[in-house]
Formats: C-alpha cells, structure tokens, sequence
C-alpha cells in the first residue's frame, strides 16, 4: 500500500473518533460534574473540532503532494532508467572500442615489463658476480703482486748464481766445435779414398765418433743458449718438402744400418712458407733421430702435412716405447729414461723449447714395446702475403721518375730497420712512453708516403698503445709482422742504389778477430761505391788510422792483443776522430749490455749474427753523419 492511501485512511478514523467524542460529550455534559461550566466546555469542543478539521483538511493537502510527488518520481524513474540504460550501452560501445585500441599495446607493455624484470634480476646477478670479480681480482693482484716480487727476488738470484755457469758452459760448447770441423772433415774424406777394410772400419770409428761427439757439442750449445735467452727468430722462405727430405737423407743412412722401414709421406703438395727454417729443420731433426735411436726393429715414419696456417708433422715408430710416468720427463733437461743410452738427454727437452718460442705444441702419446708417436704443429705463414706486396709496391715507387720521390723514399726506407730495432727494444723493456715516441715516427713517416702495410701495422700497433690494458704479446706480433718486410727488401742493393743517386762513396775499417766474419762483411759489403779495410783487433786499427781517413770504424768488443773497449778508449782520448762514428759490433747481445757498452763512446750498436738489413740501414746514418750529427745522432743510439 502506498504511503499517502495509509495517511488517507488514517485521518478519516481520527477524524470519525473525534466526532464521535464531541458528540459524547455533548450528550452527556450534565452527567459530568467536571463541566459545570457548559461555555467553556463548548469552547474546548470548538477547539477539537477545529483541530480535527485542520488535520483532517492538511492531512489530504499532503496526499495531493504525495500524489504529485509520486508522479514526477515515477516521471524521473522513466528518464532515470531510460537515461541509465543509454549511458550503459554508451560505456559499453566506449569500453569494447577501448579494449580493441589498446589490447595490443597493453600486451606490448606487459611483454616489456616482463622483460625489463627478466633484465633487471639478470643485471643484478651480474653486478652481484661483477662485485665478486672485483674483490676476487683485487685479492689475486695483491697475491700476484707479492709472488711477482718474490719471483723477481728468486729470479735475481739464481740469475746471478747461474750467468757464470751458463756463459762457461757456452763458450766451451762454442770452442770444442773448432777441432771438430777438421776431424770429421778429413775423416770423411779419408773414407773415400781408403778402399782397406781395416783401415776403413778404424776411420769410420773416429768419423762416427766425431759426429756423435758434434751432435752433442750442438746440442749443448743450443741448449746453453736457450737457456740464455739469446734465440733470436731468423724468417726465410724455404720449400717443406726440401727440408724434410734433406732431414730424411741425413738419417736414412742409420735406418739402413739397423734394418728398419724409415719413410717419409707428404700429406699436402709442397708449399713454400716463411718460417725460421732452422729452428723447424732442428725441432724435426731430433725428433726422427730420437725415433730411429730407440727403435731396434720396424718402421719410423715421418708425415708431413700444410693446412690452415700451420706445419703439421708426426713422427711414429715402432720401438721400446715409453711408460706413461715418462711422459713428460722426456722432455726435461738430460733426462734420459734409458741410462745406459748414448747422448745428453738434451735433443728432445731442445726441440720442445724451440716449439714453444715458435708458439706451437708437441704431443707424444706411447706404449711400451709397442711404440711412440710425436704431433708437432706450428704455425706458419704461407709465402705470398704481405712480404711479396711490400716489397712490390716499394718497387712501383722506386721506378718513378720523380727523382725527388725516389731520393725520400731510398731515405725513409733505409732509415726503417734501425727505427724498428729500437721499438723491438722498447718492447723488450716494456717501455709504454718510447714505444709511443719511436710508432709516432714510423706512422708519420710511412704514412706521409702512402707505404700503407708499414703505416697500416703501425697504426694498430698505436691503437693498442692506447689501451688501459695492454697486450704486449699482440704489439710483438705486430713488430714481428714489420721484421717480415724488411726480409723481402735487398738492402744492399737499395744502399748502393742511394749512394749512385747521391754520388757518394765509403771508406770504412773493421776491427774483428774471426776470419770467417772479416770474409763475410767484405763479401756484402764491399762494391764500387764501398771499400772496406778489415783488420784482427784494436791495435792494428790504430795504426791503420794514422795513415788512412775512414768514414766510420766498426770495431768488436771481444779480441785478443786489444780489445774494441781499449781501442775506442784510445781513439776518443786522441779527439783525432771525433767526427768519424765508431760503431761496436759484437755477440754481447744479452738484455743490458747495449746500455753497458754505449757509454765507452760508440755511436751505434751492431748485434751478431748480423742482420743486413740493420747493418745498411746504420750504414745510412753513416754516410749522412755530419749532416746528422746535430740532427738524429740520437735516433742511432
């Protein structure tokens, strides 16, 4: 029921009840002694009937609002519904068209918060291990840092305790070779000619003798010298196939004698590379006769192989074998696992030292009484690269006829060996600043002429000077990649060329003792534009300066009746030779003996073996001299 139909009804029953008790109380106003007073009860029935009336008459005013009220309610009921039912589907257009625009993005901006949590926890891992690495680092600096001293400290000593020993045992090793030469010489000679049995069987004691007694002469020189660190690498070009055949040849003799199937296989046509042929000739050499030495019946054989930059050969035998624990004793100094066998014990621990200066590595895997198995791999250049393209493209320039061109480059190039001596001594002193200073220079001046594989390996030989961490072993391959141009180039030509284009000619006196050196330097040096006066030692160069003029004195350190110390001595003390460069030529070529020797007063420093490439280029300084004496005297030194 509605609520103004319950107020209707409501005052219509008080307003029936009220009558109904005035009407009572006028019937019976005389039975009540309270209303004595008829006016006044009157007019307190005039007052209820009046307030019955007005109630009654407010009471229906208000259900006719109540009506009108309840009109316009259900009137904004109608709109209220119609108007919420349009909004609905209003918001429900707006929410499906919303959901269609940016569900895509919603799903790319999940995927990248998923994402960028996934980075974020793996960033902190790293940092988390970067931390770690850090102090792990920090501690292992101060531990490498205290064993470095250490190892200096120990170093240092047993240098000290050792250099005595190492330098006796060398020039020993160097002296025994001298009677040698003559006693294998003539014996084998002798061998030819003599046809008596017995007479034949007794030289051939003494030649085999000899042999084995220069076998261990050399390996014990090659050793002492190793162990010096005086191994210098010499690159050359040369034919495998030659060098292992001349290996073969040299051993095939002894297979021969003891019965056994000595073969030789190459695995890949021959290739010619650029590798220190020595050192590899070395390495195989000892390695086959070792095989051949511990194998009494069977077979040795040798394969040969040129793949992907390296020499590849391995050497199998069927001989007494060696027991795993040997293994590496093998390859120790005079280790020797069969005592009573001939030999030093050196042959193996030599050839393992001179892989390891050639960056390669050797493998032995073997069974007793079964046999052994050798895998050396070395790297090596194939012949054709950069050297070729040096020295052809240098070619090109100096068949120009711009002779001002040719006459700077002539200069440039002549100038390079000593330049790159010095930064290869910078290296070896690991000075960060000089090497700097001497690469600045190359790369100006090569860079100046277009010689793009000079400047080209210069410039990345600056852009890891410019590292926080430098690599030395990259700047010496570097170094070691310029050294190969200088090999392609003849600079004997090429000086003898500079000096007829400048019309210029040389005087020059050397002082040194050993024939076979005196021979050498007059056989690459002497020419129409260069003369050479040698003589034995220091005093003879004296005299030989009060008659002549020379344009520079080379003179060795080490000969007898007057050493090259001496001699500079009284040459310097005399001040007659002040403007003449005195240069020292020497095998004092030990880390530290440049600086010990310089300060007698040589101008230039010259190491043997000789290097010809820095032999012509001090040579250039030499013919320019007083023009540099003001100038790079100091590039000299």
């Amino acid at each position: 029921m509605k609520i103004h139909k319950k107020i209707a009804i409501l005052n219509t029953i008080i307003f029936i009840l009220g009558n109904i008790l005035i009407l009572f109380l006028l019937n019976y106003q005389e039975k009540i002694t309270l209303f004595k007073n008829f006016l006044l009860l009157k007019l307190i029935l005039i007052v209820i009937l009046f307030f019955l009336i007005s109630n009654f008459l407010s009471k229906f005013t208000l259900i006719n609002v109540y009506k009108t009220l309840e009109k316009f309610d259900e009137i904004i009921s109608l709109v209220n519904e119609k108007f919420i039912t349009e909004l609905k589907n209003e918001f429900a257009n707006m929410e499906k068209c919303l959901y269609e625009v940016f569900s895509s993005i919603k799903m790319d901006i999940l995927d990248i918060l998923v994402k960028e949590g996934e980075i974020k926890r793996e960033k902190e891992k790293a940092q988390i291990l970067s931390d770690k690495l850090q102090q792990l680092n920090k501690n292992l600096e101060e531990i490498v840092s205290q064993r470095t001293k250490e190892l200096i400290i120990s170093k240092e000593n047993a240098e000290s305790a050792n250099r005595a020993k190492d330098e006796f045992l060398a020039k020993i090793s160097h002296e025994m070779r001298t009677p040698l030469t003559p006693i294998i010489g003539y014996s084998r000679l002798l061998l030819k000619e003599n046809v008596d049995p017995d007479f034949k069987e007794k030289l051939d004691i003494i030649h085999t003798s000899g042999v084995k007694l220069l076998n261990f002469t050399n390996e014990l020189l090659d050793f002492s010298k190793i162990e010096l660190g005086k191994i210098d690498l010499n690159y050359e070009s040369f034919s495998v196939k030659e060098l292992f055949q001349e290996i073969y040849y040299e051993h095939n003799t002894l297979a021969i004698q003891k019965n056994l199937k000595f073969k030789l296989e190459f695995l890949s046509e021959d290739t010619y590379v650029y590798s220190d042929k020595m050192k590899i000739y070395e390495i195989a050499k000892n390695i086959i006769h070792n095989s051949i030495k511990y194998t009494e019946k069977g077979f040795v054989l040798c394969e040969v192989d040129v793949r992907d930059g390296y020499l590849y050969f391995n050497v199998y035998d069927s001989g007494i074998g060696i027991e795993k624990k040997n293994l590496e004793y093998i390859f120790e100094s005079f280790g020797q696992i069969n005592k009573l066998s001939s030999g030093a014990g050196l042959g193996l621990s030599i050839s393992k030292k001179l892989i390891e200066i050639l960056l390669g590595t050797i493998q032995v895997d073997s069974k007793p009484n079964i046999g052994t198995t050798f895998k050396v791999k070395l790297p090596i250049e194939i012949y054709h690269k950069s050297g070729e393209n040096f020295s052809s493209a240098l070619t090109k320039l100096l068949n120009t006829n711009n002779e001002k061109l040719k006459s700077i480059l002539l200069m440039s190039i002549l100038k390079f060996p000593v330049r790159l001596k010095k930064l290869k001594e910078a290296y070896k002193k690991q000075d960060i600043k000089l090497l700097r200073d001497i690469n600045h220079l190359i790369q100006g001046t090569y860079g100046n002429l277009n010689l793009t594989l000079i400047y080209d390996t210069s410039l990345k030989i600056s852009k890891e000077l410019k590292k926080e961490n430098i690599n030395f072993n990259n700047i010496l391959y570097l170094i070691e990649e310029l050294e190969k141009m200088t090999h392609t180039l003849d600079y004997c030509e090429l000086f003898n060329s500079y000096l007829t284009y400048n019309d210029m000619k040389l005087s020059l006196l050397i002082a040194e003792d050993v024939e076979d050196n005196r021979e050498f330097l007059k056989a690459i040096l002497v020419s129409d534009r260069i003369k050479v006066t040698c003589v034995e030692n220091g005093l003879l160069a004296l005299k030989e300066l009060q008659n002549k003029n020379f344009d520079a004195i080379f003179l060795d350190i080490r000969m007898p009746v007057m050493d090259g110390l001496q001699t500079i001595k009284h040459i310097r003390d005399k001040k007659l030779y002040s403007s003449t460069p005195i240069l020292a030529l020497t095998a004092q070529a030990i880390i530290g003996d440049k600086e010990k020797y310089l300060p007698y007063g040589f101008d230039g420093y010259i190491t043997k073996p000789i290097n010809e490439s820095v032999l012509f280029s001090y040579l250039y300084y030499v013919a320019n001299w007083k023009k540099l004496l003001s100038e790079e005297k100091g590039e000299l030194q």
